[in-house]
């Protein structure tokens, strides 16, 4: 994510100084039909999977499973669903209660939007919920305690109202504005439960809320017909519903959240890239920044690709959105570019990236920010080496390093492996400097020591071993020194652990 913190100060195409103030149609009615459909995973999702990721995602534990029913009424910006999830208990404890998180309910990057549940049955038994942390927190009470390893099934009733126009200064990514519609946390996700319980953590004003596990996700979305849908996932079937009305059914592979975008005046350019469709959608007037903004995206899918390791999924969409506050913000097969800068090179390589540093490869974005924006930070650099001329190159990597120097000698300089509370404090350009900056250049530097061989070797590695799962800095750190076989504490120390 690129964000904004007053004067913006992040590179552009145009001389990277950019100042802001202040589908296809799927199946017939009644079922879904694949001629790839792999038996083995939850029925459906292989669709939205390339046959090459099937292996892994088989090697899976049993994630959870989200089957949503979302009902949306654009002009008064609100909706309301029913999800039921499927979910083991693959934790080392016996739990006495469940945790979702209701985003839009804790401001900030959401705006002042709602997410009200109003009805939670476990197994077909109401249960007691509490509400907390600015009620974006919802405790659901079990009936017993779910032992290690048992499954049940959970139904959740829930409604939404939407801001418009940014109200609450919201990022845009819960929002209306010009007839486009975005929702982000627009349904209540599982928490993360690791070795230190659950993670509860406040909604956010700068960088990332969501810190969330890998799950499958089905949802049928009703919708006005006049209305065009992005969305994580794919578009398995349409068929017609009461009142003029359009039923669509999408689904997921593994994927750490469901976002989805509806506008009146979408267009659509697409391309399909090995054996991904990519799908750009744009607002009238930018079709020049749309067909930048695929050819930007068929060169980063297959460098990263090459670089890191195979995108999994069978569709990339890259979304046209009003925003504010911030410029472009990643989901799992989706990407929200804000108008002011959609075909930009920089930030459409940086968001794309983010679907392996961010959805395949997770992280806690709370307390480890660096683990997964620095490196795709440097994505983006790399972007440029492999798909531009080398003044264009040597542009944005002297961009880097300047901006870099002048905070040293300004006295700003940061750790790069402080969490998101510290940055929040010290504010979004100050985050900017030391995470997307600094973060960057410790990556080139790391590089230059090991070597090219060693250097993608590693994130080919660390990509393989933590797919699908959380990764941790040590999982990061320790694959450099495996791939180099030398030890890097000094460098490690130099840009992480210690200011310049």
């Amino acid at each position: 994510k690129w964000h904004l913190g007053g004067e913006e100060f992040l590179p552009t195409d145009q001389g990277f100084n950019y100042n802001i103030g202040g589908h296809d149609k799927g199946s017939p009615p009644g079922g879904y039909y694949s001629p790839y459909k792999n038996p083995k995973l939850p029925e459906n999702q292989s669709i939205a999977l390339l046959s090459d990721a099937w292996e892994d995602v088989e090697k899976l534990p049993e994630i959870p499973q989200y089957d949503i029913q979302l009902e949306v009424d654009f002009e008064n910006a609100t909706f309301k669903g029913t999800a039921q999830i499927d979910y083991t208990n693959l934790e080392e404890v016996d739990l006495d209660s469940l945790y979702y998180r209701l985003f839009p309910n804790g401001g900030k990057s959401y705006g002042n939007g709602s997410l009200e549940v109003y009805l939670v049955k476990v197994d077909g038994q109401e249960v007691q919920t509490v509400l907390s942390i600015d009620d974006s927190v919802l405790e659901v009470k079990l009936p017993k305690p779910l032992i290690i390893g048992e499954n049940i099934q959970i139904t959740i009733s829930f409604s939404g109202e939407v801001p418009r126009d940014f109200a609450g200064n919201g990022y845009g990514i819960y929002n209306l504005s010009n007839n486009v519609l975005a929702l982000a946390g627009w349904f209540p996700i599982l928490a993360v439960y690791d070795d230190e319980g659950w993670n509860l953590d406040p909604v956010r004003s700068i960088g990332d809320s969501v810190y969330s596990d890998m799950a499958y996700y089905t949802v049928e979305l009703i919708a006005p017909e006049n209305l065009e849908a992005a969305t994580t996932g794919s578009l398995v079937g349409s068929r017609a519903c009461e009142d003029g009305q359009i039923c669509h059914s999408f689904v997921s592979g593994p994927a750490r959240d469901f976002v989805l975008v509806l506008a009146r005046d979408f267009e659509v350019i697409n391309k399909k890239v090995q054996g991904t469709k990519i799908n750009t959608h744009y607002l009238p007037d930018h079709r020049d920044a749309a067909q930048n903004t695929i050819n930007i995206a068929i060169n980063a899918l297959k460098t990263f690709n090459k670089k890191f390791g195979p995108y999994p999924y069978t569709e990339l969409d890259i979304v046209d959105v009003p925003m504010n506050g911030s410029i472009g913000v990643e989901f799992p097969g989706i990407i929200l570019n804000s108008s002011t800068i959609y075909g930009d090179t920089v930030f459409t390589a940086h968001e794309i990236a983010h679907q392996w540093w961010y959805n395949v490869v997770g992280s806690d974005v709370i307390e480890d920010p660096w683990l997964d924006e620095a490196l795709t930070s440097y994505s983006s650099i790399i972007y440029f080496e492999y798909n531009s001329t080398e003044e264009e190159y040597q542009g944005i990597f002297n961009y880097f390093k300047r901006e870099h120097q002048n905070n040293i000698k300004a006295g700003g300089d940061d750790l790069v492996t402080e969490s998101l509370d510290h940055f929040e404090e010290l504010g979004a350009k100050h985050y900017s400097l030391i995470v997307y900056i600094k973060g960057a250049l410790f990556f080139h530097s790391l590089r230059e020591k090991i070597g090219d061989d060693a250097f993608f070797k590693a994130l080919q590695d660390y990509y393989q071993l933590k797919k699908y799962q959380t990764a941790s800095p040590e999982d990061l750190l320790d694959a450099f020194e495996k791939s180099s076989g030398e030890q890097l504490d000094d460098l490690y120390q130099e840009w992480l652990y210690e200011k310049q």
